[in-house]
């Protein structure tokens, strides 16, 4: 049985590589992880440092353990929040997408993300850039031909509005996947990404159709366990197959596959 955790982060200040560790004790055969902040960017080729300390990372999980991972490089939306002036803030960060989609097209990476817009209140002028760096990713993934990761609010209008401007760009929305997705029956043709707690995850099985799983899990030694722990989302697959007799062959290996274009096992 595959195990599949669809966003996971590692951190050199945090667990990293036993993180991962953790993960396949637990029964998890294969993940996305995530790039994330690191370090205060001040140019957009200070991006390739960042995606390169991770790639760093993940070699030595590929080397140490089992597990099949698969990796997404982005710009982080809060990033924004780096810069003084928001022209200099969207110019580094669509270098930081196009040296992510160079990765994608090398075969370093395959997706892009997460990208985004804030999740938190933000002025006018903000929303707008970040909603145009949003773009912007859509257009490079669907020209590298891969995945998008959007990190965004989970408003009642956040699936249409972004389901819109993918309309518009013209990439598959499926390939456009909601990070930390809520538990929704109308995603307007893009792929939800649910956080697997127990009974979150028992929820989603009820209620929706197509959904991938994901701990969030960010390595900060700060916070601990946050989102959920690399240990939870195994166990929570194999709880729900045990009590719940579900069928998660689509969730941990089908969906993945033709969303990333990938192969689980």
């Amino acid at each position: 049985m595959q195990i599949y955790d669809n966003h996971f982060h590692l951190d050199p200040r945090g667990k990293g590589l036993e993180a991962v560790k953790e993960f396949e004790r637990s029964g998890g055969t294969a993940m996305m992880i995530v790039s994330k902040p690191y370090f205060e960017i001040r140019d957009g080729s200070d991006f390739e440092k960042e995606y390169e300390t991770l790639l760093s990372i993940i070699k030595g999980a590929r080397e140490e353990t089992g597990v099949r991972i698969f990796i997404g490089l982005g710009v982080h939306p809060s990033r924004i929040s780096d810069f003084k002036i928001l022209e200099e803030a969207k110019i580094a960060m669509k270098k930081g997408i196009d040296i992510a989609a160079e990765y994608v097209t090398e075969r370093k990476a395959d997706a892009i993300g997460e990208v985004g817009r804030p999740h938190y209140p933000v002025d006018e002028e903000t929303w707008e850039a970040s909603n145009e760096i949003m773009e912007y990713a859509m257009m490079k993934a669907k020209e590298a031909d891969c995945a998008v990761v959007i990190h965004s609010e989970s408003s009642e209008s956040t699936f249409k509005e972004i389901s819109e401007i993918a309309g518009k760009v013209g990439i598959e929305r499926r390939r456009v996947v909601k990070h930390f997705s809520p538990i929704t029956k109308n995603t307007f043709g893009l792929t939800p990404s649910i956080i697997g707690s127990y009974k979150n995850a028992k929820e989603a099985f009820k209620s929706m159709e197509d959904f991938m799983l994901e701990s969030d899990y960010i390595d900060d030694p700060d916070r601990p366990g946050v989102v959920i722990s690399p240990k939870t989302l195994p166990r929570t697959v194999k709880r729900l197959m045990n009590e719940e007799n579900v069928d998660v062959y689509r969730v941990m290996k089908d969906l993945p596959e033709k969303v990333y274009g990938i192969e689980i096992e």
